[in-house]
């Protein structure tokens, strides 16, 4: 939930009005309270008015000498009031509850009166938005951040309005309104808020429609503070009833302002690691057309353009042309700007000395670029094919860890599914890469090797699912599958991950209090990946550390990358959100191998992961020599 003073850019921050609401009750106004705070909303707003302040005594004696609005509200008005007292309670729930506390002042003297709570900030009506003594006392009285809804008047009344307030304060925020329950879809008018936004920066919208589309939409065009009637039935009698939401369609309305900040994301462009996959399998980017030899010009006629996209793209092509390579590259090898530079080669990278077994992590097809550093560990990641392939290289003074495949043909690995069949597929493919690598181990150090495996659990919609159940499916499962030689080490996963093109929602194997519990029951450790365990702890609001502690007794093996947000994986080290200070203090009393797994760092001569070993190397925690 988000405190009003410390809003950010893009944040939005919900007002869950009361008002009369509560029916004068004050057990409903409580019950009206813990809703909203069930539906993740961050403030609570009440109304308090004096009739008598208000209203003459002869339309108090008898309303029924006025309109007939009057007689059918002030009645009501008279049976719902609060008093001081009353709210004090209610202020009090609020905050228990972690919620800010707002009320709608409808008199000076009501004003005097709301001294004795602890505000958060204060409303004015919209009837009240011309009442500029009321506003001028109640904002030097109060001395809180104001709200002014804008129903009723016209624009140039409003501009005025504004331009008085302003005289007074800066803290506040001014509301689109439109003044009717329930409001009609034609007269809400959501573009005005673009004009609201050029009289004051702060804007918000407090909305009396039916449904929550208006809201969201409002949030899109620039309103981060949200205002909407909630109630228990919406079926009620009562002023405000019918344009309220019902606790369901308030946690709703919460859900899509989350799922609308996140569409609407950063002013500047964003390329994710989906993208980034699919740029190299379908962009073109520069290629050798025969065979160049350090000293040899590049031209037009020596080279082409061809997917992989990992190169240089072709628009660049003019900054390469003439210069002379200093890399041996074959016919159809792409180019990279490091081609023409003096790069260091693998076997050329410096000696690291770490005290906890590191390695790299690197394919088949390309292990003969790495054997040569003779790492305590390897870690290959293996596709479907690579675990039927006759590769069989090894060295005696390394240990043996092979990734278990993620992909079967066109679809995820899951031991999680409903689907037998899927089921079927992916203990076949499990117990091929059991056997590959009880194959491979012959040729290694340790007499039992290391599998990572991914449980599955990855839907391609955001469907509500039990986390545990899932992740015991696997764990049924796996009770089954003969992991004799083998150290089975299923590794966390993270909650927004990319695969085939696109993202995915995880399930199964991602809460820490469901993979200790995993791990227990099947006596196995795991792999802690500790990139998909900070996008989970920002996805879930928790802290790496404490996430760490749950699983600490069963961690066996490490990926090490930085992480941003709750789908950038594989950040290069010290360049996310990882505290990885606090981290390996908690790690280092445990036993444990690792690689680094920075995204593409394997490229260019492992140029990324290079990168990370010097970054990881300053950190003693994790074990520096």
């Amino acid at each position: 939930m988000a405190k009003l003073s410390q809003l950010q850019e893009n944040d939005f921050y919900v007002i869950a009005e009361i008002g009369v609401n509560h029916n004068g009750s004050i057990d409903e106004a409580t019950y009206l309270i813990q809703q909203a705070k069930i539906c993740g909303v961050d403030a609570v707003k009440f109304q308090k008015r004096e009739l008598e302040k208000i209203y003459t005594k002869k339309l108090l004696e008898d309303e029924n000498t006025a309109e007939w609005s009057f007689h059918y509200l002030l009645p009501q008005l008279k049976q719902l009031e609060f008093t001081i007292e009353q709210m004090k309670q209610l202020e009090i729930t609020a905050h228990e509850l972690g919620l800010e506390f707002i009320v709608t002042p409808f008199d000076e003297y009501s004003v005097d009166l709301l001294l004795q709570l602890q505000l958060d900030a204060v409303k004015f009506s919209s009837a009240d938005l011309v009442n500029w003594p009321l506003i001028k006392y109640g904002l030097q009285t109060l001395n809180k951040p104001a709200f002014f809804s804008t129903g009723m008047w016209d624009d140039q009344t409003i501009k005025r309005c504004v331009e008085f307030v302003q005289a007074q304060t800066q803290d506040f925020h001014v509301f689109l309104c439109q003044s009717t329950y329930p409001a009609p879809d034609y007269a809400l008018n959501l573009r005005y808020l673009n004009t609201l936004a050029n009289y004051h920066p702060k804007i918000g919208y407090s909305g009396h429609e039916r449904g929550i589309d208006a809201s969201v939409l409002a949030y899109t065009l620039g309103a981060q503070v949200i205002e909407k009637h909630i109630t228990r039935d919406k079926k009620q009698l009562g002023p405000d009833h019918k344009a309220s939401l019902e606790p369901h369609e308030l946690k709703q309305l919460i859900t899509k302002l989350q799922q609308a900040k996140i569409m609407l994301g950063k002013e500047q462009k964003i390329i994710t690691q989906a993208e980034t996959l699919n740029k190299e399998l379908f962009a073109k980017s520069v290629v050798a057309k025969v065979d160049l030899q350090p000293g040899d010009v590049i031209s037009l006629d020596n080279i082409k353009f061809m997917s992989p996209g990992k190169g240089i793209t072709p628009d660049k092509v003019d900054s390469i042309l003439g210069k002379a390579i200093k890399q041996n590259k074959q016919a159809e090898d792409y180019l990279s700007f490091d081609d023409f530079e003096n790069e260091i080669h693998i076997c050329d990278w410096p000696e690291f000395k770490f005290q906890k077994k590191w390695g790299v992590k690197c394919r088949f097809h390309d292990y003969h670029e790495y054997e040569c550093l003779n790492t305590p560990v390897v870690e290959f990641h293996c596709s479907e094919k690579d675990v039927s392939t006759d590769f069989a290289a090894g060295n005696p003074q390394t240990e043996l860890i092979v990734h278990a495949p993620e992909i079967i043909g066109r679809e995820l690995f899951d031991l999680c599914s409903e689907d037998p069949s899927m089921v079927e597929r992916s203990v076949d493919l499990l117990n091929q890469t059991l056997i590959k690598t009880r194959d491979l181990n012959h040729h290694y150090k340790q007499s039992i090797a290391k599998v990572v495996l991914h449980v599955g659990g990855m839907l391609d919609m955001d469907t509500p699912v039990d986390c545990k159940t899932m992740t015991m499916r696997a764990e049924k499962i796996l009770r089954d599958v003969d992991v004799s030689n083998i150290d089975l080490l299923p590794e966390n996963l993270p909650p927004r991950p990319w695969y085939l093109g696109g993202q995915w929602f995880q399930y199964g194997f991602m809460r820490p209090e469901d993979m200790a519990a995993f791990c227990k029951s099947l006596s196995l450790g795991m792999t802690f990946d500790v990139c998909h365990a900070q996008l989970y702890c920002n996805y879930a609001g928790t802290r790496l550390t404490d996430y760490a502690k749950t699983i600490l007794p069963y961690i066996r093996h490490c990926h090490i990358s930085d992480a941003h947000g709750i789908d950038g994986e594989g950040v290069q080290v010290n360049e996310g959100d990882i505290d990885f200070d606090a981290l390996f203090r908690l790690l280092e009393k445990i036993d444990y191998s690792w690689v680094p797994e920075i995204w593409s760092g394997h490229v260019n001569q492992g140029k990324g992961s290079l990168h990370a070993l010097h970054c990881l190397h300053k950190y003693p925690s994790l074990g520096l020599k």
